[in-house]
């Protein structure tokens, strides 16, 4: 391959890495959006867009990987004992935890849940 078709290809390389830094899975897709509408009443077409919206938004500012470690640090950081403590103790953990709140906080301005009005 000469030099002219490797720089050709590096932009769709960088941008293929950072589309597949940020994928989130179809599961963890449903996952969310279950959970989320469960949180905010149930089943309903209004709580279904604001639950993907606020994981689309989530899913712009953090890759699915650090969601990860982030949920999984908070799931689990009351967890008593050594195995508890494994978690706790994890400053990275903590970090994805932290950065996975600032996600969520700044999803509360860009997706609102409207609430249908029935007269």
């Amino acid at each position: 391959m000469n030099r002219l078709s490797k720089m050709l290809l590096l932009p769709f390389m960088v941008i293929s890495l950072n589309v597949n830094a940020t994928d989130f899975s179809s599961e963890e897709t449903v996952r969310f959006a279950l959970n989320c509408m469960a949180e905010n009443g149930g089943l309903s077409d209004e709580n279904l867009y604001y639950c993907t919206c606020r994981l689309d938004h989530i899913a712009s500012r953090i890759s699915f990987s650090d969601y990860e470690e982030g949920v999984t640090f908070e799931r689990n950081k009351a967890m008593p004992g050594e195995k508890g403590g494994s978690v706790r103790d994890n400053e990275r953990a903590k970090l994805m935890y932290e950065k996975l709140i600032e996600a969520r906080k700044a999803t509360d301005s860009e997706c609102v849940i409207v609430k249908k009005v029935t007269r």
